[in-house]
């Protein structure tokens, strides 16, 4: 009979342990499940993430690429107009910046203003200028337009030799009625350059669509032909103007 009571607090002891272990067990199947879903969650996620811009595509054999305005060595400050727009990479050749910069309209009746590109390797010995653009309109009467087409800066390396192009476009205009602005696409790779103009295709509102030429350099004969592609499919990608409610 003293047997009875001691097998039945054995019992109880056993219970209780087997049924911590339980829960215990059960707690940490429910983090495992958690941590899986979230990681299930993340790994679904990257392809949505995953840039599939063309851009980015066609430089990945260069590095350290970067849009935006950001502060120049202090030697590179002999440069006309306001920055408005600048891209780096690193290629084959070394450390490169390129940025475009507009001086302010001026004038009265004669108005006018200028748009600038520069290009420089960056070195500690030195710094040395690949190119340099202008354009510009002068002494214009009426409705002076000369303006850098934002986010249309671009870094490949299209024919995967190690050095970067570079590719941006601008839209200009001097007219006092409502008619398509003149647009000018300009790439380079290293020091030579390749352009395309013409004007954009203005839409208004109600009214069929005009406009739209394109005019491709000769320059581009001499070219690969994914240079040619990849300016035409950037041209096609900034040339629509719209005015008016849509």
């Amino acid at each position: 009979m003293k047997l009875l009571p001691v097998l039945l607090i054995t019992l109880i002891i056993a219970f209780g342990c087997n049924k911590e272990q339980k829960t215990s067990s059960t707690g940490e199947n429910k983090k495992d499940t958690i941590a899986n879903q979230q990681n299930n969650s993340q790994t679904k996620s990257d392809p949505q993430n995953a840039n599939n811009n063309n851009v980015e595509n066609n430089s990945s054999s260069l590095t350290n690429i970067e849009y935006g305005i950001s502060k120049l060595p202090p030697i590179l400050k002999n440069y006309d107009g306001k920055i408005v727009a600048m891209a780096k990479w690193e290629d084959k050749l070394g450390r490169n910046v390129l940025f475009i910069t507009e001086t302010e309209e001026k004038g009265g009746d004669n108005r006018h203003k200028e748009l600038y590109g520069y290009h420089y390797l960056i070195s500690d010995e030195e710094n040395k200028q690949v190119w340099k653009i202008n354009d510009f309109i002068k002494d214009c009467p009426v409705d002076l337009t000369l303006k850098y087409i934002d986010k249309s800066i671009s870094i490949t390396d299209l024919d995967k030799n190690g050095v970067g192009e570079s590719l941006f476009l601008y839209r200009m205009a001097c007219k006092g009625d409502v008619s398509p602005d003149d647009m000018k696409l300009i790439m380079h790779e290293g020091e030579t350059k390749y352009a395309i103009r013409g004007t954009m295709r203005l839409e208004i509102s109600g009214e069929k669509p005009f406009g739209g030429e394109m005019k491709i350099d000769a320059s581009f004969d001499k070219a690969p032909k994914e240079f040619v592609d990849f300016a035409k499919e950037q041209w096609n990608k900034f040339v629509l103007d719209k005015i008016g409610s849509y």
